[in-house]
């Protein structure tokens, strides 16, 4: 097989010359005011960066990152007048302090929703004038922290251009390791939590554990920053960190682009060298970044980068990534699942009533039946994303009844939705990508130090999402963008997704809803080539000729019960069904096959 082509986010190299240009500024003559402005873009930028990990990749609201940043600035100033000068001291006691800040404030309100993250970070905005003058002592209080000179480095003091020069490094080397975890499966894996925190858990991801690393890796940057900005300045006061500040970085992300390692930077200078310069803009600027938030977030919801990324995927049309030599058939290890005596009930209202049902390998088990019947219901129990009252689930003989959906997904559970989920700008081999997070763990460290393991791990996510387009017939697809597929294709890759994770069961959702004859023959000769494949694959469906046509077992639902299983043929001539589903005269009522099932 050929060797496959990296698909990046944002090439680092214009950025890494840009960067480079810029620390050069000072030996081209940039005085002492320019080279404070540009450390301070620096400075703002980090701040900026893990606004979009947390908020712009993940999801997250998280407003905290002034905290964070104050209690980076506070620290190091705290240990300069200890007698401890070093500035990489001064960072590695703020990346500490950073994480547990994001701790502190990311654990209690992720374990409540998105809104109450957003609050409780917030809270903590709010206790820094209370901190700062609680610990005047080594505060300041409101008078402020003065008197902080130059750090050192390796015994050396630093001067204005060292400074800068630090700030720029300093900021460029996080924004790579940013950029390493956003091309990595932790990147990919955020992008889909912000799309769809129930596809992730299917995935085999947990929510809250990626939302929590999200958060603390996105405070690490505030606490470098404020280190910067404690030896820029020189001064320390509670004014430093307030909301106006807050509500300014915010409206700098959005402009700079939140989804976009290179976004921070554009943001970050268009705040420093804009509002930030003009005095008088102070009185009104919570007003002014408010309405700046809603044009930009209305015209284009991207910001710069993202719309600059259109822009240049106009221009320049990406090459496919797939090689011609793809192999067309793949193997997949299907496993008996088992359901026994399952039995749900929503408020009184039962679901589901002693439910039995056993799916084999190289088998299509479907279930049918009308709205209400309890099919879907069925799904999320064997899922996960329901908890069953009674009963029990099975692969094969380990039970999977009460464990989690992300401990069921990386079991080798495939589950796809009745409505595809729109995951952004992820391109079709992206998505098929992300159905391989089950396959071993997303390895934060080896992603971002680019350890021989990422690069493994990397080229066999990449072959085995090759491997599985190319199986569906999709292989041709892959550089484009998934959200510009039509509806049919969309619920396609949904499937594809699931083959590429080398799913032991396959739980199909409504796939057929809405599709035209010519994609109901692509989705039918799809689920085909995954049943000879070896595939254990169970199928709720509206749709009873196509369910006839590829089912080899056919469970009839109603009410929460089994009223009849067996073949097709063996069903379709059921009494029962035909008197309470399929008519008189054993053909399909009218369904609205978009209407979503129990």
């Amino acid at each position: 097989m050929n060797r496959l082509r990296t698909l990046a986010l944002d090439t680092p190299a214009p950025a890494i010359a840009a960067f480079a240009l810029v620390a050069l500024l000072p030996l081209l003559g940039l005085g002492g005011y320019w080279q404070q402005q540009v450390a301070l873009i620096a400075i703002y930028t980090l701040i900026c960066s893990g606004l979009n990990l947390s908020f712009g990749y993940a999801g997250e609201l998280a407003l905290g990152q002034i905290a964070v940043f104050a209690s980076g600035a506070y620290i190091s100033g705290i240990l300069y007048n200890h007698g401890y000068t070093d500035i990489l001291l001064g960072f590695a006691v703020a990346v500490c302090l950073a994480a547990l800040t994001g701790l502190l404030a990311g654990i209690p309100g992720l374990r409540l929703s998105r809104w109450s993250l957003a609050l409780v970070s917030f809270f903590y905005v709010l206790l820094i004038p209370v901190l700062v003058k609680l610990f005047e002592s080594e505060t300041g209080g409101t008078a402020g922290l003065a008197g902080i000179l130059f750090p050192t480095l390796f015994g050396s003091r630093l001067d204005t251009t060292n400074l800068y020069t630090v700030a720029v490094v300093t900021t460029l080397l996080w924004l790579l390791l940013m950029r390493n975890l956003i091309v990595s499966r932790f990147g990919q894996f955020l992008r889909v939590l912000s799309a769809s925190p129930t596809l992730t858990e299917t995935l085999g991801g947990s929510v809250y554990r990626l939302r929590v690393q999200a958060y603390v890796i996105g405070a690490l940057p505030a606490g470098l920053a404020g280190v910067l900005y404690t030896y820029l300045t020189g001064y320390l006061s509670p004014d430093a960190f307030t909301l106006h500040t807050l509500i300014a970085l915010l409206a700098a992300t959005v402009v700079g682009g939140a989804a976009s390692v290179w976004g921070a930077p554009v943001g970050a200078a268009i705040l420093v060298l804009g509002p930030l310069q003009l005095k008088s803009f102070e009185e009104y600027s919570t007003l002014a970044y408010g309405v700046f938030l809603v044009l930009i977030g209305t015209a284009f919801s991207g910001g710069l980068a993202g719309l600059a990324r259109n822009l240049r995927d106009r221009r320049f049309r990406r090459p496919s990534t797939l090689p011609t030599d793809a192999p067309a058939d793949i193997s997949i290890p299907g496993t008996r699942m088992t359901v026994s005596g399952v039995e749900k009930s929503f408020a009184g209202l039962r679901a589901l009533s002693g439910v039995d049902l056993t799916a084999e390998p190289g088998e299509i088990t479907a279930l049918i039946g009308p709205n209400g019947a309890g099919k879907t219901t069925l799904l999320n129990l064997a899922s996960g994303l329901s908890p069953a009252d009674a009963g029990r689930v099975a692969l094969a003989d380990r039970e999977i009844t009460g464990l989690r959906p992300h401990q069921i997904g990386r079991l080798g559970v495939g589950r796809t939705f009745q409505t595809p989920v729109d995951l952004g700008t992820m391109s079709v081999l992206e998505v098929v990508e992300s159905g391989r997070f089950r396959q071993g763990s997303i390895g934060l460290l080896a992603a971002l130090l680019r350890l021989p393991k990422h690069h493994r791990v990397r080229k066999a996510d990449r072959e085995a999402a090759a491997t599985a387009l190319s199986f569906a017939g999709l292989g041709h697809a892959a550089a484009q963008p998934a959200k510009s597929l039509p509806l049919g294709t969309r619920r396609l890759l949904e499937v594809v997704r699931s083959v590429a994770g080398e799913p032991s069961v396959l739980l199909l959702d409504e796939p057929a809803a809405g599709l035209d004859d010519d994609e109901l023959r692509e989705l039918g000769t799809l689920m085909r080539r995954i049943r000879d494949a070896g595939g254990t694959v169970v199928l709720v469906e509206h749709n009873v000729p196509f369910v006839m046509g590829v089912a080899d077992q056919v469970y009839v639902m109603e009410l929460g019960r089994v009223i009849a299983s067996g073949p097709p043929d063996v069903v379709r001539a059921d009494q029962r069904v035909i008197d309470s589903y399929l008519g008189r005269r054993g053909r399909a009522q009218p369904t609205d096959h978009d209407s979503k099932a129990t």
